[in-house]
């Protein structure tokens, strides 16, 4: 039986059933939506959304997704491991398992075309797929690359004819050199697809020397890169979070001293607002102006992350 061709994310991924997914992020889900538009009509999109830790980004892409598997686009996802010895290209093999295992082997292996040999360098799985598999011809390194990289690309062009592709890829501050190569490679040639690519990843913890920061360079060059940098919600936004979840009407005092606080990431304010609730500092006559808030160890864990890379 043929299974679905949809690829859903990771269930710990954010979708559309996070009531506050879109709470002032209005303006950058248009431009999502307009980018999605523009793959269906074959003109690939490239966004590059940045931003702190718990700033929204994961929750942004989540949305996206949710948005164009009810277009009935195929959607996958990769996440770049920070804690090293994940092998070479790890996002990308986690986005093109998540196809094969989702598709018709038949169709797979014509999406494959010539290439098959190529990819199954990266992804073994391809062997079992494709009968008599014949080994590429030896070449030196950087050949072998280009041809991985032409090959994959031409998969994945093939497979967007279908259906268009929406490929997700978080935390690309901590990818591998080959990850963000192939990144470029394919970014080049998305202006005639049906392929949106979103990328990921932690502004505050790139630096001059840092690989990432020239991938983002050089994709700042191609006409189908746009970038979306997310900063803490707004002192009303940060309202509407904190009564969406307490369910409670906060005071302007209790809004505004949380705002000052949190600098409004989301994250730290949705961990402060269960911290205070649990005090019973939300009611209305907790005294704001001694207000202090403690760091709850989701943002603890944030800031201790922070440090180690400095």
């Amino acid at each position: 039986m043929k299974r679905s061709g949809l690829s859903r994310p990771p269930t710990s991924q954010p979708g559309r059933s996070d009531a506050e997914s879109l709470l002032g992020r209005e303006r950058e889900m248009s431009e999502l939506l307009a980018g999605l538009e523009d793959a269906f009509s074959g003109r690939g999109r490239l966004f590059l959304i940045a931003g702190e830790p718990g700033i929204g980004k994961s929750r942004l892409a989540g949305e996206l997704a949710a948005r164009a598997r009810d277009r009935q686009a195929t959607v996958l996802w990769g996440r770049c491991w920070e804690a090293g010895g994940a092998p070479a290209y790890w996002p990308w093999v986690q986005c093109l398992r998540s196809y094969l295992r989702g598709h018709d082997p038949g169709a797979v292996r014509a999406y494959l075309g010539g290439g098959a040999a190529d990819i199954a360098q990266m992804l073994p799985e391809i062997e079992g797929m494709v009968p008599d598999l014949v080994p590429p011809p030896s070449v030196d390194p950087e050949s072998a690359r280009f041809r991985l990289f032409d090959s994959t690309t031409s998969f994945l062009r093939s497979a967007a004819i279908v259906k268009p592709l929406v490929i997700v890829i978080e935390d690309l501050q901590a990818a591998d050199t080959p990850s963000l190569l192939l990144l470029r490679f394919l970014v080049g040639q998305l202006t005639e697809t049906r392929i949106v690519l979103v990328g990921t990843y932690r502004d505050v913890e790139l630096t001059p020397d840092h690989p990432l920061t020239g991938s983002i360079s050089e994709l700042s060059r191609e006409p189908a890169t746009r970038h979306l940098a997310l900063g803490g919600l707004n002192r009303p936004d940060v309202g509407l979070l904190i009564q969406q979840k307490a369910q409670v009407s906060p005071s302007a005092g209790l809004v505004s001293e949380v705002h000052r606080q949190t600098k409004g990431n989301p994250l730290f304010v949705g961990e402060a607002i269960t911290l205070l609730a649990a005090e019973g500092k939300l009611a209305d006559g907790a005294d704001v102006a001694s207000l202090r808030l403690a760091i709850p160890s989701a943002v603890r864990d944030v800031i201790q992350k922070r440090l180690h890379h400095l």
